[in-house]
């Protein structure tokens, strides 16, 4: 596997795993702490981790779009399922907040 394909699929497995943690921070804030705001901003830091592993993904494929081989491989399999469980993470939880926001208030 080329070392540029290498280089973005740890990048996308880092920054996706990082989002993923702070999601994981902003539900046990939700759980533990009942602190919506803390649960908020911890999604929104999320938010930019995934974004930046967003960003590489859209670059490997706008890549591939325009003619350039990306070599697939267990590798970026793993580090896209990284990705999207992050996405799928942090949009739970972004729904949780709200549903205990709205049973707190009602």
């Amino acid at each position: 596997m080329d070392e540029k394909t290498v280089e973005q699929s740890m990048q996308l497995i880092l920054h996706s795993g990082t989002g993923r943690s702070a999601v994981i921070e902003a539900i046990q804030a939700l759980a533990k702490d009942h602190d919506i705001e803390k649960a908020r901003k911890a999604i929104e830091a999320a938010g930019q981790e995934i974004g930046k592993a967003h960003d590489i993904q859209t670059a490997m494929m706008s890549a591939e779009c325009d003619g350039q081989p990306v070599e697939k491989s267990i590798l970026l399999i793993h580090a896209q399922d990284h990705f999207m469980t992050s996405l799928a993470v942090r949009d739970m939880a972004k729904l949780m907040v709200d549903l205990y926001e709205d049973v707190k208030k009602g």
